[in-house]
């Protein structure tokens, strides 16, 4: 075999495995169980803008959610003291994902001392909602709605006080888990019972969010001078151990995780450049190793993501984006330019494609300052850029389809363009998948029989 085909071959291999790993629906606020981003789709090729919503406005945009065809969001339109609100002040929308066309509402009942409504995350056919939030201040129960049709399946007897900006992390059995500041709650997917409910510290009222790989849930948690990462098992809550302190007073971010039992999280919460860090752990299944740190970039509410290819995306201290080593913290690549937002405060936003290309969203994290979206290609060259007003946690999200979706205070807009017939897409239908996997290897077992095909990079 030609070697040049073969190491073609190799890394197409190498990149589809590495998407399998991921996942294709932008399930809930980090994307996947592991809230890192990843996704195991190709991205738009061009910012070609497919369809927009600008009769959708709000006072703060909320990250869409997907599930096969559909995108759901919370589009709040109410701000009033005291909270309480008219019908439809923060209604739930279910669109459709090719036309954006509105395939169903819903309205989620208010009771005395709720907040704003949250939508979840989507799972297995079903959405979950609720009025939990306002720095985790006011609980409320979770409504599970049917992802088709928008009718209600099921209504918690239990309320939690997970919000916007937490996120939660779903099971393998669809089972949705809630953090707050103070507690975490595993609920039943099917009936809403709950499974486990346990205890837990977090620095600040809000950015309390999981991330979960395997039988394993991170969290960040107050220790003595600092914050630590605390692993907790998923089947029973329990918790397991903790990691060394990182030093610092209050942080507004939340842990994510990668293959191999790594766990990153930034420490930054603008107190001097001595705590200012991203740190990388290692979780050897009895304690958490710490593999190394880097300065950072201030970023409360920032959701960093890691790359197919072992590389983990971060803001450094002057405020560029760069792609770091996974275990070793080496720097592989770094944006010409910085890419803070205009306003002086910045909170990333960012989604990776099965290709390793990064999406970057440089959002001020509320309000409605115009963000600039960024599109690089793997080595932090830039593709294509566009603005974009109040986008705040409103994206980037990538649909099952490679669709890039974005929400801002006065639109919602989809991306998507065709990609050329790359190296990975061996059967040139603009995704990488189980069909791509199956050509490799059929043409590797007819190199075998010496009918090699020479064009398998096309």
């Amino acid at each position: 075999m030609n070697a040049a085909i073969r190491s073609i071959q190799i890394t197409a291999v190498g990149a589809l495995l590495a998407a399998g790993t991921a996942h294709a629906d932008w399930s809930n606020l980090g994307g996947n169980a592991q809230s890192n981003g990843l996704s195991a789709v190709v991205g738009p090729w061009a910012a070609d803008e497919t369809w927009s919503r600008s009769d959708m406005s709000c006072l703060i945009s909320w990250v869409p959610i997907t599930s096969g065809n559909r995108v759901f969001m919370v589009r709040q339109t109410y701000a009033q003291a005291p909270y309480n609100p008219p019908p439809g002040e923060a209604r739930v929308h279910c669109l459709d994902l090719q036309t954006g066309a509105t395939l169903w509402t819903f309205d989620c009942p208010f009771e005395p001392g709720d907040w704003t409504t949250v939508v979840y995350g989507a799972r297995d056919g079903r959405v979950f909602v609720g009025r939990g939030g306002n720095g985790s201040s006011a609980s409320a129960r979770v409504h599970c709605l049917d992802a088709a049709t928008g009718s209600l399946l099921w209504v918690s007897a239990d309320e939690v006080s997970t919000g916007s900006y937490d996120g939660v992390v779903f099971m393998d059995n669809g089972d949705p888990i809630f953090a707050s500041n103070t507690t975490m709650r595993r609920l039943d997917a099917q009936t809403g019972a709950t499974v486990w409910n346990v205890t837990r510290t977090c620095s600040v009222s809000g950015n309390c969010g999981p991330a979960r790989d395997g039988d394993s849930i991170y969290l960040d948690e107050v220790a003595p001078g600092g914050q630590k990462i605390s692993r907790f098992n998923a089947t029973t809550g329990q918790r397991l151990y903790s990691s060394q302190t990182m030093p610092g007073f209050l942080n507004q971010t939340s842990p994510f995780c990668a293959p191999g039992g790594l766990v990153f999280y930034l420490r930054a919460s603008n107190e001097g450049s001595a705590n200012d860090k991203f740190y990388a752990f290692r979780d050897t299944g009895t304690a958490f190793e710490l593999l190394w740190t880097a300065s950072a970039y201030t970023e409360p509410f920032a959701r960093h993501a890691i790359t197919p290819d072992g590389g983990v995306t971060m803001l450094s201290r002057d405020g560029r984006l760069q792609i770091r080593d996974q275990v070793t913290g080496a720097l592989r690549a770094q944006s010409d330019a910085p890419v803070l937002s205009p306003s002086g405060f910045t909170s990333s936003m960012v989604a990776v494609d099965s290709l390793g290309r990064i999406f970057h969203n440089n959002s001020n994290g509320a309000g409605g300052s115009t963000a600039e979206i960024r599109s690089f290609d793997p080595s932090l060259d830039l593709r294509w850029s566009i603005a974009m007003t109040g986008v705040s946690q409103g994206g980037p999200s990538l649909a099952n389809d490679g669709s890039l979706l974005l929400a801002g205070t006065g639109e919602v807009r989809r991306y998507w363009a065709a990609p050329p017939c790359i190296p990975q897409d061996l059967d040139c239908n603009g995704s990488v998948g189980p069909t791509d996997i199956a050509i490799l290897l059929s043409a590797w077992g007819a190199c075998g029989k010496g009918t090699c095909v020479a064009d398998i990079d096309r």
